[in-house]
C-alpha cells in the first residue's frame, strides 16, 4: 500500500511538472516559434558593429560562428550573415551570439554595456537608412546592416556606412 502511494505521488509530480512546462511554453513561446522552418530560405546580409568608431567585436571568431541553425555567421566570416529560415529578426541573431540589443542598449558577450547616455547613442541603419526597429527588424536578402554606438558625428557614421558598401553580399536568385 505504501509503495502504491509513493508511485501515485511520483506520477502526480511528473504530471504537474509536464503541465507547468506546457503552460509556460504556450504563454511564452520561444522566439523561433514565429520563424519559418529551417531551410525555408537561404539568404544573406552583411553586418558591421561599431562602438565609439571601433570594431570591438570580431564575429569571425569561433564563439560567434554557427550559433544557430536559423541564422548565423559561418566559414570564419564575421560580416556575412546566413539566414536559413524566414522571419528571423536582428534580435535573434544578436541573442544567438550571447549579446543583447534593443533601441536603448547593446550589451556585448563580455558584459560591456553601451546604452544611450547624453551625447552617445545607439543607432541602427538598414541599407544606409536609419531604422527604428532595432532588434525587431526582420532581415531580408542583400541587406547591409550597421549597428553603431557613439557620438552623432555625421562624417563618422557616413564612413562606417561606406565600409558596408564595399562588402559584396551574395543575393539569392529567384
Amino acid at each position: 500500500r505504501k509503495g502504491q502511494l509513493i508511485f501515485i505521488g511520483i506520477i502526480g509530480a511528473v504530471v504537474i511538472i509536464i503541465a507547468f512546462g506546457v503552460y509556460n511554453f504556450v504563454q511564452n513561446p520561444p522566439r523561433s516559434a514565429e520563424f519559418g522552418a529551417i531551410g525555408s530560405t537561404h539568404e544573406h546580409a552583411a553586418l558591421k558593429l561599431f562602438i565609439n568608431d571601433e570594431e570591438l567585436v570580431d564575429f569571425s571568431k569561433p564563439q560567434y560562428q554557427l550559433r544557430s541553425r536559423f541564422i548565423h555567421f559561418e566559414d570564419n566570416n564575421g560580416v556575412i550573415i546566413h539566414m536559413h529560415a524566414t522571419g528571423v529578426d536582428q534580435g535573434f541573431l544578436i541573442q544567438s551570439v550571447r549579446m543583447e540589443f534593443d533601441d536603448q542598449c547593446i550589451i556585448l558577450s563580455n558584459g560591456s554595456e553601451y546604452c544611450n547616455d547624453g551625447d552617445k547613442t545607439l543607432k541602427f541603419f538598414v541599407n544606409g537608412v536609419r531604422n527604428d526597429l532595432y532588434d525587431k527588424y526582420v532581415l531580408k536578402d542583400g541587406d547591409k546592416l550597421l549597428i553603431t554606438y557613439g557620438i552623432d558625428a555625421e562624417e563618422q557614421i557616413k564612413s562606417q556606412l561606406n565600409t558596408l558598401d564595399l562588402i559584396p553580399v551574395p543575393v539569392e536568385q529567384p
